[in-house]
């Protein structure tokens, strides 16, 4: 559905006045909480799942699987996709499904989850343990103020539990808390946690193990990369020199002669990182500047950064929290050629026989309303199309993929 620019401005109003708030806005934080949870907030920590959800609340297991995968992103870079397997009778969500297929998480011993029953403290860096493994980081040991032995309940700490505990108190990811019944500073390990206080937890998480990234300075074998006009000290600008037809786009990505690549192995070996800049979505409606990780094809790095580049200096701010590029798994993810964005608010979806829309992946498509989705005609839309993407929202007959760009239209 395209939208003319008439109709682009005269719903900007409208825009403003519906504005949404950012992804996991929490409802009567706490003050003593309110400058980390916004923290929390601003890095993307909050899933939308927690919106309006009362801040003093105890968060339950579901509940903090969504805020893990927002912390396995931030930490490792990488995208999350849904999965539309079932691993547990009593949940279907796909905050859980997904957390678990990462090894984030597990079930209980009856093969269920338990979604909406209260996590204990000592589950919550159980958890948090998962992601660094997951994410492949080692927890350094370091010579910090705090120390597990300064609580006298650490003896109450479960034994799957303890090492998970130590590395968390180690990085002062998880602080005592005072027992009023004796004035002494415990543990707790199978206290519960409010959500307010599971988003300060999950941003100090990322603040300790995020890794120290710098954007790259070039790219190795990149002898084929387009010429960029502009201060040769910025980033990518204006691309010159881009191939149009799909034999060209072959060519240019994968070389003369040859095709795709057909193991994880050898994509990897041809995917690099880049930094790029993106827009932050507040509670109160501002956009703050941020950066996001991406593993790409190296042959695209400087039209991947080029296209961020123009989305972040658009007059849209488009936000974006969530966004991942390479994946070894079908399509043109496991080639480092497709982009997603977004992906709650720019669904995927069937289309049926009477033309209506039946969600695969993410939740809905709302431009214009929810500032998260996105317009056609829009900045990211036009960034994408000019330098040779094909957009999921009106590529294909038989179905629509708005957070999708690719760049062989696959």
């Amino acid at each position: 559905m395209s939208h003319p620019i008439a109709r682009r401005a005269g719903m900007l109003a409208l825009t403003a006045a519906m504005l949404m708030p950012s992804a996991g806005a929490l409802s009567d934080v706490s003050s003593w909480a309110q400058e980390g949870v916004a923290a929390a907030q601003n890095a993307g920590l909050a899933p939308s799942s927690l919106a309006n959800s009362a801040a003093s609340g105890s968060i339950t297991r579901a509940e903090f699987c969504a805020v893990a995968l927002n912390a396995y992103k931030a930490v490792s870079g990488k995208a999350v996709y849904v999965s539309g397997k079932k691993p547990f009778e009593d949940c279907s969500d796909p905050n859980v499904t997904a957390a678990y297929l990462l090894g984030i998480v597990n079930g209980r011993t009856n093969g269920n989850f338990d979604p909406d029953a209260k996590i204990s403290r000592e589950e919550m860096c159980t958890i948090l343990d998962n992601i660094l493994a997951a994410a492949d980081i080692e927890a350094t040991e370091i010579a910090g103020d705090a120390c597990i032995e300064d609580y006298p309940d650490v003896s109450m700490i479960s034994d799957y539990a303890m090492q998970p505990v130590v590395i968390m108190v180690d990085h002062s990811v998880i602080n005592g808390i005072t027992d009023t019944s004796t004035d002494t500073t415990i543990l707790a390990p199978s206290g519960t946690t409010t959500r307010e206080q599971a988003l300060i937890m999950a941003n100090r998480f990322c603040t300790a193990f995020k890794p120290d990234k710098t954007p790259i300075a070039a790219v190795d074998g990149s002898a084929n990369l387009p010429t960029t006009a502009g201060s040769s000290t910025s980033a990518a600008t204006t691309i010159t020199g881009l191939p149009k037809t799909e034999a060209e786009k072959m060519t240019y990505v994968y070389g003369a002669g040859n095709g795709k690549y057909q193991s994880a192995a050898e994509a990897e070996a041809h995917m690099v990182e880049i930094v790029v800049p993106v827009w932050h979505l507040q509670s109160n409606g501002t956009k703050v500047a941020s950066k996001a990780y991406l593993q790409v094809n190296a042959s695209l790095a400087s039209i991947y950064q080029a296209i961020f580049e123009e989305i972040f200096n658009g007059s849209e701010k488009f936000p974006i929290y969530d966004v991942g590029c390479y994946s070894w798994r079908t399509g043109e993810h496991s080639q480092g050629t497709a982009v997603d964005i977004n992906p709650d608010e720019n669904m995927e979806a069937t289309i049926n026989s009477d033309g209506s829309l039946s969600p695969t992946c993410g939740t809905h498509w709302t431009p214009y309303i929810d500032p998260y989705s996105i317009p056609e005609g829009g900045d990211v839309y036009n960034a994408f199309t000019k330098y040779g993407f094909t957009w999921g929202g009106n590529g294909w007959r038989t179905k629509r993929d708005y957070m999708h760009f690719s760049y062989f239209g696959r």
